[in-house]
C-alpha cells in the first residue's frame, strides 16, 4: 500500500511538470546512475543494487535499449541480457517508459531539478543525468 501511494504522490506533485519537458525526442541518449535514492533492504537483491548503483541506461533513436554497469555481478547480468536489444516507449502520458514486452517499466520523476527513474519492478529510485 505504501508503495502505490508513494507512487501516485510522485506523479501527481511532478506530472504537470514532466508532461511539459520528457517527451520521446528528449529521452534519447545516455543516462548515467549518479546516486542510489531508496535502495532495497532484501540481501537477496544486493547485487542487483550494486550493478544499478553504477548502470548507464541507453534509449536508442530507433527505440532498441542498452543496460550496462560498472558493478557486473550474475543477477544483474540476467537483467541486463533480459533488456538489452528490446524495444523501449514512452507511454502517452509521458512519465513511464516499458522496456521489452513487460520486461521493466520506468517511471520518470523530476523532483528539484534532478531526473529520477522509479524502477516499479525492484522499487529502486535512481536519480540519474543525461551524459
Amino acid at each position: 500500500m505504501k508503495k502505490y501511494l508513494f507512487i501516485l504522490s510522485i506523479l501527481l506533485f511532478s506530472n504537470h511538470i514532466i508532461s511539459q519537458e520528457i517527451n520521446q525526442k528528449n529521452i534519447i541518449g545516455k543516462w548515467k546512475v549518479i546516486k542510489v535514492l531508496k535502495k532495497i533492504d532484501n540481501p537477496n537483491l544486493k547485487d542487483i543494487v550494486k550493478g544499478f548503483s553504477t548502470a548507464t541506461f541507453e534509449f536508442k533513436q530507433n527505440s532498441d535499449f542498452k543496460l550496462t554497469t560498472e558493478n557486473d555481478s550474475k543477477s544483474f547480468s540476467m537483467i541486463a541480457n533480459m533488456t538489452n536489444n528490446s524495444k523501449w516507449l514512452l507511454n502517452k502520458n509521458n512519465y513511464v517508459i516499458h522496456i521489452g514486452e513487460n520486461i521493466l517499466k520506468i517511471i520518470i520523476t523530476e523532483v528539484n531539478g534532478k531526473t529520477i527513474f522509479h524502477l516499479s519492478e525492484t522499487e529502486l529510485d535512481l536519480e540519474v543525468k543525461k551524459e
